[in-house]
């Protein structure tokens, strides 16, 4: 009885286990009105300089937005908000080191590794204000995997 019990478990929590995919978009069109509230895989950097201000909203998770970037003089990154934690796909701020960003594999993250992400893009309805340095869209990432 026990063991059929461990195994409905086992196949509950494969079953339950989210594979996030979505369309793959070239990074300069990662913005574009056609993305808004899609999910989209995407290649680039993330960069930031140790620390992020978390929020959370609602039951949404507590998110930390860092800058995604596909070269690193990139002006005008879009932001990515990464789950707060030290599971897959995952961020955290680690005593003495600061931001530490983890893949699907919990392996860390450099800032000189590039990634694909699957994110969720919502683009923004106003029109771009030349004073604001970021995108015209924010990213909600659902997966990280490093890319060789």
């Amino acid at each position: 009885m026990k063991i059929i019990l461990l195994m409905i478990s086992v196949l509950f929590a494969i079953g339950c286990a989210k594979d996030y995919t979505g369309k793959p978009v070239e990074y300069a069109r990662l913005c574009d009105k056609e993305n808004n509230k899609q999910m989209v895989e995407v290649t680039g950097f993330f960069k930031h300089d140790g620390s992020a201000m978390c929020s959370k909203s609602g039951s949404d998770p507590m998110r930390c937005p860092v800058k995604f970037v596909d070269n690193p003089d990139n002006p005008n990154p879009p932001s990515a908000s990464i789950d707060l934690g030290s599971g897959k796909s995952s961020i955290e701020n680690v005593e003495g080191k600061g931001l530490v960003i983890h893949d699907e594999k919990v392996q860390v993250v450099a800032a000189a590794d590039k990634v694909k992400v699957t994110a969720e893009v919502f683009v923004s309805s106003a029109p771009p204000s030349p004073d604001i340095k970021t995108a015209p869209c924010v990213l909600t990432v659902k997966k990280i995997e490093k890319i060789n």
